[in-house]
């Protein structure tokens, strides 16, 4: 049984090769579409417009011709630059000797476009800002309490001087973060422009993200500034009680005497009220909730 089964798959695979080879040995035509790939421009010189992305061509011959010299290859169609600074039309039916993958076996029966224009410029480098294209969101009760890092943060770009030119900054391709509850790094790709060559294409971004509570600080002592000579002024009470929200492991770290609260001689000199609010100058990403006494009240004296 076993025997009749193996001689039957023989049959089987045998036909099944006679016929692949015989249809083969049939004349095909068949359609490629070639993305073009400019080669031997001079130096300092870049392209900063093409007519068309790619070369679409019919071929005619054999299947096995036609697997042969297309199939399984990451195809190009070749064209020569443009040798000078300005506008210049190449022939795609030109430039066939260049593309070398083409057998002399295989018969081209049409090419389009028949002409492309190229754009060529002066090269230029410069170096611009990297910034992140991030969308965040957060667990309830978390927020973020960090800048956004970028490293590195600035890349150098080079093409076409009209376009370099106009670019200010490069951004991270756009990524999208949910239920965050924690620092994160992650490293993402640089978004690209046609004809804008990257030094590098990636970056690392970072930041930190905590849950976000409430710390009280007791008698945050209010200074008073800028107070001209042979001027006093006397605050009462001075010093306030706040309530700070942020993140908690910055608040944990945070002491009193980071905690900066004023009064300028220009609004005491300047109210009418008899007492002023002071300012508050906190750390980076947290924020008062609760403050008291809003005001305070002041003497000015001269000497």
């Amino acid at each position: 049984m076993k025997r009749k089964i193996l001689t039957i798959s023989l049959i089987v695979g045998i036909s099944i090769l006679l016929w692949v080879f015989v249809s083969f040995s049939g004349e095909f035509s068949i359609t490629l579409n070639l993305p073009i790939a400019i080669t031997e421009l001079p130096e300092e010189t870049a392209i900063s417009s093409i007519s068309a992305d790619e070369v679409t061509i019919n071929l005619k011959g054999t299947g096995w011709q036609l697997a042969q010299h297309t199939f399984g290859r990451d195809q190009k169609f070749y064209l020569q630059g443009p040798q000078k600074i300005g506008v210049q039309k190449l022939s795609p039916l030109s430039a066939l000797n260049a593309n070398d993958w083409l057998s002399s076996t295989l018969q081209l029966t049409k090419i389009i476009p028949e002409e492309i224009s190229v754009e060529v410029e002066k090269n230029i480098i410069k170096k611009v800002k990297v910034i992140s294209n991030l969308n965040l969101s957060y667990k309830p009760n978390y927020d973020l309490v960090s800048k956004i890092i970028v490293s590195p943060d600035s890349v150098l770009i080079s093409g076409p001087k009209s376009l370099v030119d106009k670019i200010l900054f490069v951004k991270t391709v756009n990524d999208n973060y949910s239920n965050l509850e924690k620092k994160m790094s992650s490293l993402l790709k640089l978004q690209k422009q046609e004809f804008i060559i990257l030094e590098h294409d990636e970056c690392n971004v970072e930041f930190d993200v905590q849950k976000i509570v409430d710390k009280t600080f007791d008698k945050i002592k209010v200074v008073t500034r800028n107070v001209p000579p042979r001027y006093d002024v006397v605050l009462s009470p001075s010093t306030v009680k706040i309530v700070i929200r942020g993140g908690i492991n910055l608040l944990s770290k945070l002491k009193s005497n980071d905690i900066k609260a004023y009064v300028n001689f220009s609004q005491a000199i300047n109210d009418t009220s008899g007492a002023v609010e002071p300012k508050i100058e906190l750390p980076d990403f947290t924020n008062i909730i609760d403050q008291n006494p809003r005001s305070i009240d002041y003497i000015i004296k001269k000497y």
